[in-house]
């Protein structure tokens, strides 16, 4: 029997090593012995904490704990035990579309499949397809059990689409995708969230590839540059 990597989570903010020398170091201290970062070099700095952790003695102080949950409790999925609010619901699901949009909008046009991609607040988070798997996911989640409208969806979408447009501004190949809204890239988004519960555990492979192509072939045919 092996021993198991205990990991832990990602830090988003690849332009904010500083940050993440600080306070990642603290996964450690909880027991990881390993953990995503966004980078080569985050990688090399974040390694420095394993040097200044010892992890295996900190695990045995766990261990000696004793038990802390049962297994049951950790596969019951987290449940919404009361309604969200509406401030809530809207919160989430700008962010969220902006998340979709600003990373689906660089991959159709650029072919950038992971790079840090501003959030609604102008601040560089890294993106890739496992957090649009995420995003995408939980607006398909909200639409199938009416907390969001498809309407409301379209509409948020745009105004997220704006907002993204105005972030990639100058970006050598970007095109903006309004007014009209009818790309490549905010066709993709929608696909992928209305077809949300159709795609194999959620994967976001098969939008991403169909439009992907359909760009190309879009700016073969005028003799845009890729």
């Amino acid at each position: 029997v092996g021993t198991a990597q205990i990991g832990k989570g990602m830090w988003a903010q690849p332009n904010n090593m500083k940050g993440m020398l600080e306070t990642k170091i603290a996964e450690l201290k909880a027991g990881a012995t390993t953990a995503w970062v966004p980078s080569p070099t985050a990688a090399t700095l974040h390694a420095l904490h394993y040097h200044m952790v010892d992890v295996l003695d900190i695990q045995a102080k766990i261990g000696a704990m004793g038990r802390r949950a049962k297994l049951e409790d950790i596969l019951t999925p987290p449940l919404a035990h009361k309604p969200l609010t509406q401030p809530q619901i809207e919160h989430e699901l700008r962010d969220s579309l902006q998340g979709i949009i600003g990373y689906i909008a660089r991959w159709i046009q650029l072919g950038v499949g992971c790079s840090s991609v501003p959030d609604i607040n102008g601040i560089e988070l890294m993106e890739d397809r496992a957090t649009l798997r995420i995003s995408s996911q939980l607006i398909g989640n909200w639409l199938h059990h009416g907390l969001v409208t498809r309407e409301k969806v379209i509409e948020t979408a745009k105004e997220m689409a704006a907002i993204v447009d105005k972030q990639n501004a100058g970006q050598p190949g970007y095109e903006p995708m309004g007014p009209k809204y009818d790309d490549n890239g905010f066709k993709c988004a929608l696909h992928m969230i209305f077809n949300a519960l159709d795609c194999p555990n959620g994967l976001t492979e098969h939008s991403l590839t169909m439009f992907r192509r359909a760009e190309k072939a879009r700016r073969a045919s005028s003799g845009s540059k890729l």
